[in-house]
């Protein structure tokens, strides 16, 4: 969606001749900040086939209006600039122009919560005193009002100002923004931007731009739009803005979306894309907020915000679980929000390598002797803080086959007395249940954490284990030599050893024949997961070949094909139970490169709307995000095997229908770290 219908009236610029012709978009006004590294769009309107002249730091560029008045030239990228220099576009000129580091902010009350003014209890605790302490000339921001609209709205202009007492006592700030801000600049000490759109008690849905293809809504016959209106916030807030050069955003909401629970990472899926493709930023960076402890169950909505952390390359989460107010849905301390935000920056945008900037992230687990025992990425050692200081470690439920969920303690003893754990590995054991089969962190009240690791001081978050799915019934008497017989003739073209804590792309594949492949005109998958007692799961199944192309027939991730379709001449051996053996039936192939959701997709094929199974719909545009490559048997009405979450650390792997989760094609079942190892070949003939 192009952003360059812009009218503003000539009285709205700030030093422009009141006959001037041609106008400026939204951002550039007095005391802005430009982007720093990238190239940075200008745009406007002007009167049709006008030659409009751009001049700025030692640069100038032309552009021609076309039929609809609509110009723009871009930047070349510039080097960070204290300096209060001035923007010439045609013949107005736009004052005290920076470069630096621009970010927006963007959410619902718990970003939108002020740095100060307004209600006792809802504001900065410390607000009063930082905003008179605020003196930094090159720290500028923009607070947008609240407006919806049906469609873009662009017929506005920013009003860019400093960070000073007087500007706070104009207009107020974001106090997650307000920090944040503060803390790139402490640590740069370059000039930053911070453009704050939110809007308390709002959904994901206006926030989210119109995807290309789809259309908008009629509007309201009365004009009044309702608040949770599909992209009216965007439209009314933010669409002005785009394509503004800028290095992301941070986001804070979840809330009023907490009844999605895990269909709520689609929807964050479906809002960076659009932001990334309306600020035309392939990198666009997206930092945002876990949702903090309140007297209210967030479990399912914290572990779909965790997921979608994993799946997007340029997002990372803050976990503020030990951060919250039971009483208050709006804690008063931000500052630690901000800075676990920006640690992120600073880490992946900023050079600054020696930081540790993830919360624990669970790695592996194992059961032995009825405990679990667990391994997380960044923590070698862990302690407890609690205000009351007890060394009880809360949070931790284990269930055993019954489902029955129990208080769980953590058995690592404490080392010195004073909170520091033994061991790395996390031991946690609940009485009375000697088999256990599922875990889970932070989902019961009081949902606030108090562990943490001593590698970065960041909280454990919220996590959950599920060890029923691993549990298999095989058929008496079946060997693999059975398997192997529907592989006569077939070459093997690709082996993916799955890897668990890093995506399959990190590793590549084992053996990559592709390039020798040759014409075939059946395609064959052997699938088999080893199980920690040396015990195989296995599956062979044999098809018509739905490519000409050996590489497409591999793992989505690594061809970049996707395929929705139905197969002719499917044959399948398996040892597992519930995977029926046949021979020359029709079968469907669900192989996307990223992120998929529940609603059929192909047409007379069965399947189930609310769920994932075995006919789902590709997310567009398709993207790299969670990925699936999955086998079905249209006979059977059953998976034959699933490999998703290939992009992500802990993949969903499966062979027949998933029968202990929600999902019988494996979907979200992230139980690829419960096999010794995990094998897919792939086979041509």
């Amino acid at each position: 969606m192009k952003r360059l219908m812009l009218i503003v009236a000539a009285t709205a610029l700030p030093t422009a001749a009141l006959n001037a012709a041609v106008t400026s978009a939204t951002p550039f006004a007095d005391n802005m900040v430009l982007q720093m590294g990238r190239p940075v769009p200008v745009w406007g309107k002007a009167d049709p086939g006008e030659t409009v002249t751009v001049t700025f730091a030692g640069q100038t560029k032309t552009a021609k209006a076309g039929a609809d008045g609509a110009w723009r030239v871009t930047l070349d990228a510039m080097e960070a600039s204290r300096e209060n220099r001035t923007m010439t576009i045609g013949d107005t000129q736009i004052r005290n122009v920076l470069v630096g580091e621009v970010w927006f902010a963007s959410g619902q009350s718990n970003m939108e919560c002020p740095i100060w003014g307004g209600a006792p209890r809802y504001r900065d605790a410390k607000g009063g005193i930082m905003t008179q302490m605020a003196r930094r000339p090159f720290v500028r921001y923009v607070r947008n009002d609240h407006n919806l609209s049906c469609t873009p709205r662009l017929d506005w202009k920013a009003q860019w100002r400093d960070f000073s007492p007087q500007s706070f006592r104009e207009k107020t700030l974001s106090a997650v923004a307000f920090y944040y801000a503060l803390e790139i600049y402490s640590a740069l000490e370059i000039p930053v931007g911070i453009i704050d759109s939110s809007w308390g008690g709002t959904r994901i849905e206006p926030w989210t731009p119109l995807a290309p293809g789809e259309k908008e809504a009629p509007p309201p016959a009365d004009g009044k739009i309702p608040r949770g209106r599909p992209h009216s916030m965007f439209n009314g807030m933010v669409a002005g803005f785009a394509p503004f050069a800028s290095r992301g955003m941070i986001w804070y909401q979840g809330c009023s979306n907490a009844g999605d629970g895990d269909r709520y990472a689609a929807k964050m899926h479906k809002l960076y894309d659009g932001w990334s493709r309306e600020f035309e930023n392939p990198g666009f960076r997206l930092y945002f907020v876990q949702l903090a402890p309140f007297r209210h169950d967030y479990f399912r909505i914290r572990l779909a915000q965790s997921r979608f952390a994993e799946e997007e390359k340029n997002a990372a989460i803050a976990v503020i679980c030990d951060a919250g107010n039971l009483a208050d849905i709006h804690p008063n301390e931000k500052e630690i929000v901000a800075k676990r935000l920006a640690i992120h920056a600073l880490k992946r945008d900023y050079g600054f390598t020696d930081i540790i900037d993830d919360s624990p992230v669970l790695k592996d687990w194992r059961i032995e002797d009825g405990k679990f025992v667990l391994s997380f990425k960044d923590a070698t050692t862990w302690y407890v803080y609690r205000d009351d200081y007890k060394m009880e470690i809360p949070g931790f439920e284990i269930a055993g086959a019954d489902g029955k969920f129990v208080p769980a303690k953590v058995l690592n003893k404490i080392a010195d007395g004073r909170g520091t754990l033994k061991g790395s590995e996390l031991v946690v054991a609940a009485e009375g249940v000697s088999s256990p089969k599922q875990l889970r962190y932070l989902a019961s009240s009081p949902w606030t954490g108090a562990l943490y690791s001593f590698d970065s001081g960041l909280p454990l978050g919220t996590f959950e284990i599920d060890a029923r799915s691993v549990a298999t019934e095989r058929k008496p008497g079946v060997s693999a030599s059975a398997g192997d017989a529907l592989l006569d003739g077939f070459r093997k073209v690709v082996v993916a050893d799955i890897p668990v804590g890093k995506p399959l792309k990190e590793d590549g594949y084992s053996f990559d024949g592709t390039s020798d492949a040759g014409q075939f005109s059946r395609v064959a998958y052997k699938f088999e997961l080893e199980h920690k007692d040396g015990s195989v799961d296995w599956v062979v199944a044999a098809m018509d070949a739905f490519t000409a192309d050996a590489a497409k027939a591999g793992v989505p991730s690594m061809s970049g094909a996707s395929f929705q379709r139905k197969v002719s001449g499917l044959s399948v051996r398996s040892n597992v139970v519930g995977v029926e053996d046949s021979d020359g039936v029709e079968g469907a192939i669900e192989f996307f490169t990223g992120n998929y959701h529940p609603k059929k997709g192909m047409a007379g094929v069965p399947g189930d709307d609310s769920i994932y199974d075995i006919n789902d719909t590709a997310a567009k545009p398709a993207g790299s995000g969670y990925g699936s490559m999955q086998l079905h048997d249209l006979a059977s009405g059953k998976t034959v095997f699933a490999f998703n979450c290939f992009n992500g650390p802990n993949a969903d792997v499966g062979i027949g229908n998933n029968t202990c989760g929600q999902h019988p094609d494996w979907t979200f079942s992230k139980n690829a770290s419960l096999y010794k190892s995990r094998r897919l070949s792939v086979f041509v003939k």
